[in-house]
Parts: C-alpha cells; structure tokens; sequence
C-alpha cells in the first residue's frame, strides 16, 4: 500500500527540514511525499531542495504567487496623545474576521499611551510628534521591511467593523484573478451617526465594468483612514511625504499610487467609523484659533498637490487667489479671529512657492 503526504509551508525552513529528516528516517519506505512552498520570502524554498536532494520519494513544488488570504497584513495605527480612542480602535482590528498583525507609531504621546502599548500584544515605534505625515512614513516603511503584503493604514479614531479588513480582500482577491494591479483598496467612512464622513468622501473616477462588476469603484484618491495598500505601491511609488506634517498627505499619496497606473478601488461593503468630534470638512472659515497652524500645512500642502498635479498655470492662479482673494473671504466669513488666519493664509501661501520636498522609497 502505498501513501501519499502532502504539506505545505511559508518561510519555515527548519521546521521543513526537521519535517522531511523525519519522513526520511520512517521505517515506512512507499510513500510519495509532496512539499509546497508558497512563494517564501527567505530561504526555506532552499532549505527544503538540499534536505531532500535525490530522493525521488519527494516532490517540491514552488507556488509562483501567494494567496492573498496567506499574505502578511500589517495594521498600521498613527496615535497622539489619544488613548481611550487608540484603545477602542487595536480592540476593533483584534475583533477582524481575518489573520493580521498590528503596528503603532507612537508620536511622542504624553498621556500614558507608551505605559499601556508597553502591556499589549502589538508592535511600537516610539519617535517624537512628527505628524500623521511622520507617523505614516515611519510606519509604512516598518512595515514593508518586515515583509508585510499589504499595509492596512488609519488613523487611532478608526473603528473598523469586524469584517472590514475582510471585504477589502475579497476584492483585492478578484482584482487579482482579472491581473488588475492594485495599488490600494479603501473602506466606507462613516461618522458615529451612520452618515459618511465629509472628511472621507474618495475622489471617484469612472471604473471599468470590471471592477465595478466586483462591487468596487474607482477612484483617484482617498485618505488614511482604513486605506489598504499594496506592497506594489510602497515599492513602485515610494513613502508618503514626512515634510507635510499633516492634511494633504493621504491625497498626494494616493494620487501619485493611481498616477503610476496602479488602481485605486474604493469597497463600500468595507466600513469603518471615523469618530471625529463632528462630521466635518476642514474649513478655514468655521475653523477654531488653536487649529490655526493644521491650516497653514493645509493650504502649503493643497497648493504643492496643485503644482504637481495640475501643472504651473493652475498652481500660479491658486497663488493669487490666496493671496488677494481668500483674505476678503476670510475677512466676511470668519466671526472673529480673522486676522489671524489671513496672517496663516498668507504664511502657507508664500512657504508654498519653495515647498519642494524629495519622494523617497524604502529603506
């Protein structure tokens, strides 16, 4: 009688080499082993070719791609000084309905977050307050040097819900089978009272019939706020701009991804809650006076977007615009502190023309 094994592995190679020394030495010579190696990123395919040398009782076999539900997944959370809602969002992705791994960048937070990360099973990288713009940075490239496949990133007030990471992939499965490159996938934002969140709403484009026959629409650019990215992307086009600080970043981003021809697919099937204080869009008009400087970025950031993008003419126009037009906007808009967000227009404004930092790819 004879038996047949079959066993497969992914960056395991002792313990496929321990595996074939056993079947080797059984006392039970007529078997026909099978091994699979599923496209291991170390040296297990190799480890696993010189134990089995030539015996003919082995057949190795190499997958030439990985199954997207094998793939590695790192969850990737930006935190500041916001524990309660940190706390709330790494309970959420432990609650996911599919196998990842979690990731903090911690920004210098002073609230006791570092004491509590110390005590949980996730990874951290404590670095001063760089931003969202750092954290995203210093995080994507952690990531993709531990080999993750993809890079689930959102901010600490994203609450996905339990099967968000799930839909994501399913999609991202279907574009694969179709040999759609993907670059990235996003969720439904939704604010705490079930509507979308102004702050979220992706820039959508016609999609093909094909992705749309997945339940997918495409799209141009979206935000880190559940924003599954390929590690094509990270590779091809680079890390976010740490320089941005904050606002803008998520936009360039993902624009320079869908840029290079990579997809960008927006699954509405895919929800998460972003729990801002109030569903919003930034308005310089209706802003508070302590979220003066987040505008500065913005404005520097938005018209950086606009000269890369849109080209001189565009850039030039938008120039003038705040620095002769926006002013009088803010002057009959604003309740109070008008001033003050002048001086912030005309600050962003003028540090715009010398904004020219460098795209870098990772380590």
């Amino acid at each position: 009688m004879k038996i047949f094994t079959i066993s497969t592995f992914w960056n395991a190679g002792n313990h496929v080499k321990n595996c074939i020394e056993s079947l080797k030495n059984q006392y039970y010579t007529n078997f026909t082993s099978y091994f699979i190696d599923d496209v291991s990123t170390d040296d297990s395919y190799e480890i696993a070719r010189k134990t089995i040398d030539d015996d003919e009782r082995f057949i190795l076999i190499r997958n030439k791609e990985k199954k997207l539900s094998r793939m590695k997944i790192v969850a990737l959370i930006v935190t500041h000084n916001r524990l309660p809602l940190l706390q709330e969002a790494i309970a959420a992705l432990q609650q996911q309905t599919m196998p990842l791994e979690i990731l903090v960048v911690n920004n210098g937070s002073t609230d006791g977050t570092a004491d509590w990360l110390a005590s949980q099973n996730v990874q951290v990288v404590t670095q001063n307050n760089e931003g969202a713009s750092g954290g995203f940075f210093t995080g994507i490239q952690q990531a993709y040097q531990q080999g993750a496949d993809w890079i689930w990133a959102m901010d600490d007030d994203t609450i996905p819900t339990p099967t968000a990471l799930e839909e994501l992939i399913q999609v991202a499965e279907k574009c694969q089978q179709q040999s759609i490159p993907v670059g990235f996938l996003v969720s439904q934002a939704n604010w705490i009272d079930g509507q979308a969140h102004f702050m979220n709403i992706p820039d959508f484009k016609s999609s093909s019939s094909i992705i749309s026959s997945m339940n997918g629409r495409e799209v141009r650019s979206a935000s880190f706020v559940s924003l599954l990215i390929s590690k094509q992307a990270v590779a091809t086009c680079g890390l976010p701009i740490r320089e941005f600080f904050i606002w803008a970043d998520d936009t360039e981003y993902t624009t320079r991804i869908t840029e290079s021809g990579l997809a960008g697919i927006y699954v509405s099937a895919s929800v998460v809650l972003h729990k801002t204080a109030s569903n919003y869009s930034a308005d310089i008009y209706e802003a508070k006076p302590q979220e003066a400087l987040k505008h500065f970025y913005g404005i520097r950031n938005k018209l950086y977007c606009r000269r890369k993008w849109k080209g001189e003419f565009s850039f030039w126009r938008n120039i003038f615009k705040h620095l002769f037009v926006f002013p009088f906007r803010i002057l009959r808009k604003r309740r109070s502190h008008r001033w003050k967000f002048i001086l912030i227009n005309w600050r962003a404004t003028l540090a715009a023309l010398f904004f020219n930092p460098s795209i870098q790819l990772p380590a």
